[in-house]
């Protein structure tokens, strides 16, 4: 079964950059300083979790229940831009019926409109669509087959183009993704 992503998941996954964004704008070494704190019931403001080497875990609740995602920002930084926001790779665990669980990439710019999002993950390679400032998998299957590139590599590239015409190119660490991503999967199951 082929399911195409909708307008709720690409608009869940957006909710929550925002407080990513702002958690990765103080960097790695401001997250792993941070101690756990208790989540308040329906807060939309991420929390930090735990970071697993090069990945970090944040859950926050919406209207909808508990989200739990992990997100990493580029190692390096290459590209023809002149400035832009945080950069960062996520994926999210959502609180609702199976498929579940999204990645998405947000550059920092917005994407030229209907440009892909060209990914490779040691020497394979995935377009992701773009929306506004994120780029999304096209769906479910697409998902479970970056997720499992993930766990098995150690170094993902992510180039986009933005909508003046630049682009970057984003080296992103795998170091932690599968302790994180089966981390995150455990902070899911309890409410």
């Amino acid at each position: 079964m082929r399911t195409t992503r909708t307008g709720r998941g690409i608009k869940s996954i957006s909710s929550c950059a925002g407080g990513v964004v702002l958690a990765l704008a103080f960097g790695s070494a401001w997250a792993q300083q941070q101690q756990p704190q208790p989540q308040k019931k329906d807060s939309a403001q991420p929390t930090y979790v735990a970071s697993y080497r090069d990945w970090s875990l944040f859950t926050y609740r919406d209207g909808n229940g508990k989200v739990c995602y992990i997100a990493s920002e580029p190692i390096k930084k290459d590209g023809n831009y002149a400035r832009r926001g945080p950069a960062a790779v996520l994926v999210a665990r959502f609180p609702m019926d199976p498929p579940n669980v999204q990645v998405s990439v947000q550059a920092g710019y917005a994407f030229k409109e209907k440009s892909e999002v060209e990914v490779k993950i040691d020497d394979r390679g995935f377009s992701l669509f773009t929306h506004g400032e994120s780029a999304y998998a096209r769906d479910a299957t697409a998902d479970e087959q970056l997720i499992a590139a993930m766990k098995r590599g150690s170094q993902m590239t992510v180039r986009g183009t933005s909508q003046r015409g630049t682009w970057s190119l984003d080296t992103y660490s795998l170091q932690g993704f599968s302790a994180a991503y089966d981390a995150m999967l455990d902070a899911c199951k309890k409410p």
